[in-house]
């Protein structure tokens, strides 16, 4: 009968081994990390544009229309004629910020030629935050 274990070996990982490991462990944990934090900043970034967009279609609807209000809620944005929502299509206003995006709840209404009064909203996820500035002519930046 053939024995197939030595019982005067010891088994285990060499050092070669655990180095490795951990090494991966490591490059695999920044490389997560770094996605986290870009994947945040992104969601910022885009929910700053997305709101600029509405702001920019909020006023360019008011000088074709009247009573046109913008609604930023805390996760959300819409655009209203007389309080009803316009509904451009089924992505469009009113629209959610992403998951764990949230705002200053604020309100903006514009005259026929498109000014409003001035304000700032914040975007903010996770520590990361965006602004966007509101001028009386209704410009936003």
């Amino acid at each position: 009968m053939r024995k197939d274990i030595d019982l005067n070996r010891q088994q285990g990982f060499t050092l070669v081994e655990l180095i490795c490991v951990i090494i991966i462990i490591g490059v695999l944990s920044i490389t997560l990390l770094s996605r986290f934090t870009l994947s945040t900043a992104a969601n910022i970034q885009a929910s700053r544009d997305d709101l600029i967009a509405a702001l920019f279609f909020a006023q360019q609807t008011a000088m074709a229309r009247s009573n046109i209000q913008l609604v930023v809620t805390a996760g959300a944005v819409s655009v209203t004629e007389s309080g009803v929502p316009i509904v451009v299509h089924r992505q469009g206003y009113p629209f959610s910020f992403p998951n764990g995006v949230s705002a200053t709840p604020i309100t903006f209404t514009y005259d026929k030629l498109g000014h409003t009064t001035g304000g700032t909203i914040t975007l903010t996820k996770a520590g990361v935050s965006a602004s966007v500035t509101v001028e009386n002519t209704g410009y936003a930046h």
